[in-house]
């Protein structure tokens, strides 16, 4: 009692981090959904229909709308405070907080105006509010100079697999927040600054130490020493959590339900096992490739097709046998950009290939070789954005070789991909980048969004634009 007292007073003295929430942000959303449906009165209505009159329907809907939104940010934790949350995680957060503010708004109309909602308006007001609000967070991001403020933890136990899971996951969700301070264990391990044993864990915390976190995984500590330590933190305002060490029992990624007060761990469902992303991914590979098809392929064709005859005539097109989706194979279109040869089948290219023609190498340095896959993504053979399809060759070679490869086939292959775009692309002479590719396409089906479908296809565009010094 009289150390809790004595530990009590001290942390008086200790300098504890304020909360620094996103008050600009914050005050920014608010003043942009606002904006948003004023602009969509105006456009719809040619008048403030909106904000005209500050009384009847047009006040309760400006109350109704400020209230909603401010209810759904608190809900989906939208203002995270210590952590640099990253933007594709902002974005799909927004974008779901405005599905349903268009639900609830909705039901407003129905129920307390006792009207049905003019479509038109409800409809642009979220859609402005979705681009301006998107396009306020990109702006914060851009404009803010001073790194975000940091939080310092310390890992208690935990295997060298466990500290890495950590280490991903902490680089994924706070890019340049995390600051490990080092650990508490027995065995020490590499890279890892190891500050004591388990015994030293409490001296240590009593000294004050300039952290924010403390995580458990696992320790020698008996359950009362850890009981002990959790009360000291509280003390000193620091958080505590506890990290499952079972992960590394999962051969890919899980996820944690609650049954009660009991958290339990199973097999997490890749995102594209479900209808709705099925559905989604698919209309986007459609309005895509209906696009290429369209638009661009008509211009493109005639000028590659000439290029290409010039050179070395024969065949315009290329198509070879790939695995797709389940494995299954499938007829793959490519402009031709070698001589006709008989290794096409079972070679892949290389640096200085004295197959590949002058306009082949410029097709392959641009990717426009590429486009023919549109045809196949239209078909249902390939996705926009997905794992690169393999020689049926090296997916025989390559499966007896990396144990995940024949996951990536859970999903269909693409035009383009996140290894790609990562700078894996080009001929896999090793197996270690193939590796590489593996791990990314894993990742890829793991955690799949179409923001990140949207992202892979700006940063291919871009990379194209560039060159890339793998493309071949």
């Amino acid at each position: 009692m009289e150390f809790t007292s004595q530990l009590t007073a001290a942390s008086r003295s200790r300098e504890l981090r304020s909360t620094p929430h996103r008050y600009d942000l914050i005050a920014t959303d608010f003043f942009l959904i606002n904006l948003s449906f004023l602009l969509a009165s105006l456009i719809t209505y040619g008048m403030l229909d909106y904000s005209s009159a500050m009384t009847g329907r047009n006040l309760a809907l400006i109350v109704f709308v400020n209230i909603a939104w401010g209810w759904l940010c608190v809900y989906f934790n939208a203002y995270r405070w210590y952590e640099r949350v990253r933007m594709e995680q902002q974005l799909s957060k927004v974008f779901k907080i405005l599905i349903f503010l268009l639900a609830f708004t909705s039901l407003f109309y129905y129920n307390v105006l006792g009207e049905a909602p003019h479509t038109p308006f409800i409809l642009l007001a979220h859609g402005l509010a979705l681009i301006l609000i998107s396009t306020g967070r990109v702006f914060h991001r851009v404009r803010e100079e001073s790194p975000f403020e940091k939080f310092r933890y310390v890992v208690v136990g935990g295997k060298a697999e466990n500290l890495q899971q950590l280490f991903k996951a902490f680089d994924y969700c706070f890019p340049g927040s995390a600051e490990l301070v080092g650990r508490f264990g027995n065995t020490p391990h590499a890279n890892v600054t190891n500050i004591g044993n388990y015994a030293d864990l409490k001296d240590y915390l009593s000294s004050q130490p300039n952290i924010d976190k403390l995580i458990f995984f696992y320790s020698d500590l008996t359950l009362d020493e850890e009981r002990e330590i959790m009360r000291i933190c509280e003390t000193q305002f620091i958080d505590v959590e506890v990290a499952p060490r079972e992960t590394t029992l999962f051969p890919r990624t899980y996820k944690s339900q609650q049954l009660g007060d009991l958290s339990m761990l199973t097999l997490k469902e890749e995102p594209l096992t479900a209808l709705r992303n099925k559905v989604l991914k698919r209309t986007f590979d459609l309005v895509v490739s209906t696009f290429v098809i369209l638009f661009i392929f008509p211009i493109l064709m005639p000028i590659v097709a000439i290029a290409i005859y010039r050179e070395d005539p024969g065949p315009i097109f290329f198509r070879q046998e790939r695995t797709g989706y389940l494995n299954k194979v499938f007829k793959m279109w490519k402009f031709r950009s070698m001589r006709l040869n008989d290794r096409a089948d079972d070679k892949q290219a290389t640096r200085g290939d004295d197959r590949i023609t002058k306009v082949g190498a410029f097709l392959r340095k641009t990717s426009l070789d590429e486009f023919p896959q549109f045809i196949n993504v239209f078909l249902g053979d390939m996705s926009v954005v997905g794992p690169r399809p393999h020689m049926i060759k090296h997916t025989e070679e390559y499966s007896r070789l990396i144990d995940k490869f024949m996951i990536r086939h859970k999903v269909k292959p693409g035009v383009t991909g996140l290894a790609q775009i990562n700078g894996y692309r080009g001929p896999t002479d090793e197996v270690w980048k193939m590796e590489k590719r593996v791990e990314y396409d894993v990742w890829y089906l793991e955690n799949w969004s179409i923001l990140m479908d949207i992202r892979c296809v700006v940063m291919t565009v871009y990379n194209a634009i560039k060159g890339e010094e793998n493309a071949l």
